[in-house]
C-alpha cells in the first residue's frame, strides 16, 4: 500500500505542495528516467511520432537521437569490459584526515586509447551530495591503448569504517554521458579507516606499569616504600637484609616495601546513533583519544565497544585492537535495544557495564546527551555508585574545538580518577 511521504514544515503552502512526494511506492517505475538515456528514449519516440504524423523532419530528428544514443551506450560498455584495474593502498590502516596513497593499475587491451575511466564505490561513505550521487574515488581522464598503466594519486579519508563497504565498480559515461556503463573491480584492497586521535595532555592518577602491579590497594615486595621488616625467607635478595635489624636480633632480617598497584579500569562505549551519526563520529574520536591515552599510560584495561567486549593485549598490537574495533562501529550506530536500554539512564549501575570482570575498580562510561556531546561518566566501584562522591559527569561541547578540551583534559578535571 502507498504511503504518503510528510510534506516539509515551515514553508509555504506551494512549496509543501509541489515538493511532497504523494505516490512513493511508484518511484521504482521511473528510476529509469534518472539516467538521461531514459529522456533520449523518450524523444526518439516522440520525433518518430511527429515523423510518421506531422512532418518527415521528425524521422531526421529521430535518426540523430539514436544515432547519439547508440553510440552514447556501445562506446561506454565497450570500454569498462576492455580495461582491468586493480587498487591498492599503500598502508592497511590510516587515521580520519590522514593522507593515504594508493596505486591504481589499468591495463587496456583496446589498440585506442580510452577516455572517462572513473573508479566509484571504494570510499563510498565519504560524500554524501544531496542529489545523492556519490563522488567518484578517482577519476582518469586517458588511458593509452595496448598498455598497463600505474597511477598513484592520495586520499584524505574523512570517515571511520572498513573499506570498500560495497562493490568497487569501473565506470564510464565518455563521451556523451547519457549512460553510465559498470563493471566491478578486478581486485580490490581494502583499507581501514581508523577515528581521529587527539593527543591527551598528562596522564590519568594511577600507579603500576607491569602486570605484576595490577590489583587494589598496596601490594608487599621489594619495590617502593618502607612499610616494615621480617624474618629471612629463602628465596630474599642479599641486597634487602637489614644489617641493623640482623646484628640487634642475631638473625637474619630484610626490609619490606610496599607500592600502590593499577587497578583494572572498564571502559565502556555508547554505540548507539544518538542525536545525530556527526554526534557519533564525535563520540567514537573521543573514546577513541581516553583509550589510547589509557592504553600508552599502560592502564590495565577491560574495553566494552556495544555488545564487543575485550581485553587490549599490550604495547602496539593493543592500539591496533582497540581503533580496528572503534572503526567497525556501523555509521549510522548499532540500533540494538540492548545497547539504547544500556545507556538510556543518566546513572547506569555498573552491574549493567561490567559483563566479564568484577575486579574493575573503576568504570568509565562514554555515551551522548540529548544534544549529542559526548559525556564522560565516571563511577568508583570501591564506594556506593549512589554518592556523588563516586560518581562524575564530564561533557564535551563539540559546538568547540575538540583538540583543545582534549588536550588539558586530565589537568582540568578536579576529580580525576584516583585509582591508587
Amino acid at each position: 500500500m502507498a504511503m504518503v511521504h510528510d510534506a516539509p514544515k515551515g514553508n509555504h503552502w506551494l512549496v509543501r505542495l509541489l515538493t511532497t512526494d504523494y505516490c512513493p511506492g511508484a518511484n521504482r517505475f521511473l528510476y529509469w528516467l534518472k539516467e538521461p538515456a531514459g529522456w533520449f528514449c523518450c524523444a526518439t519516440l516522440a520525433s518518430a511520432l511527429i515523423g510518421h504524423s506531422v512532418s518527415p523532419i521528425g524521422w531526421t530528428l529521430a535518426a540523430c537521437l539514436l544515432t547519439l544514443l547508440v553510440v552514447g551506450m556501445a562506446w561506454p560498455w565497450v570500454a569498462v569490459r576492455s580495461v582491468q584495474c586493480e587498487l591498492s593502498p599503500d598502508q592497511d590502516r590510516v587515521h580520519e584526515d590522514s593522507c593515504c596513497q594508493f596505486t591504481l593499475t589499468v591495463t587496456n587491451r583496446l589498440p585506442i586509447p580510452v577516455w572517462g575511466l572513473a573508479i566509484d564505490g571504494f570510499l563510498e561513505q565519504q560524500k554524501q551530495p544531496l542529489d545523492g550521487q556519490s563522488m567518484p574515488t578517482v577519476a582518469l581522464a586517458f588511458v593509452r591503448g595496448c598498455s598497463r598503466s600505474t597511477y598513484r594519486f592520495e586520499a584524505h579519508p574523512q570517515v571511520r569504517g572498513l573499506y570498500p563497504t560495497e562493490v568497487t565498480l569501473i565506470t564510464c559515461a565518455f563521451p556523451f554521458g547519457i549512460w553510465t556503463a559498470k563493471k566491478p573491480l578486478t581486485k580490490a584492497v581494502g583499507i581501514t579507516v581508523w577515528p581521529k586521535v587527539y593527543p591527551i595532555g598528562g596522564r590519568i592518577a594511577a600507579c603500576g606499569s607491569v602486570l605484576s602491579q595490577e590489583g587494589n590497594g598496596q601490594r608487599r615486595g621489594m619495590r617502593g616504600d618502607f612499610t616494615g621488616v621480617r624474618d629471612y625467607q629463602t628465596g630474599d635478595s642479599i641486597k634487602h637484609i637489614n644489617w641493623v635489624a640482623t646484628a640487634r636480633n642475631e638473625r637474619l632480617i630484610v626490609t619490606e616495601r610496599g607500592a600502590p598497584q593499577c587497578p583494572q579500569v572498564v571502559v565502556s562505549v555508547d554505540t548507539s546513533c544518538g542525536a545525530s551519526p556527526e554526534a557519533l563520529s564525535d563520540r567514537i574520536r573521543v573514546a577513541a583519544s581516553l583509550l589510547v591515552n589509557l592504553h600508552q599510560s599502560q592502564v590495565p584495561l577491560q574495553v566494552e565497544i556495544g555488545s564487543k567486549a575485550f581485553v587490549p593485549r599490550r604495547g602496539y598490537q593493543g592500539r591496533v585492537q582497540i581503533l580496528d574495533q572503534l572503526a567497525k562501529v556501523p555509521l549510522l550506530g548499532d540500533r540494538s535495544r540492548s545497547q539504547q536500554a544500556l545507556f538510556a539512564s543518566a546513572r547506569p549501575r555498573p552491574e549493567h557495564l561490567i559483563s566479564f570482570s568484577a575486579n574493575a575498580a573503576t568504570v568509565i562510561t562514554i555515551s551522548s546527551n540529548a544534544e549529542g556531546n559526548p559525556v564522560l561518566c565516571t563511577m568508583d566501584l570501591n564506594s556506593a555508585h549512589r554518592r556523588t562522591a563516586s560518581h562524575r559527569h564530564h561533557t564535551i561541547d563539540r559546538q568547540d574545538d575538540l583538540a583543545r578540551q582534549l588536550s588539558t583534559f586530565w589537568t582540568e578535571r578536579a576529580d580525576a580518577i584516583q585509582v591508587a
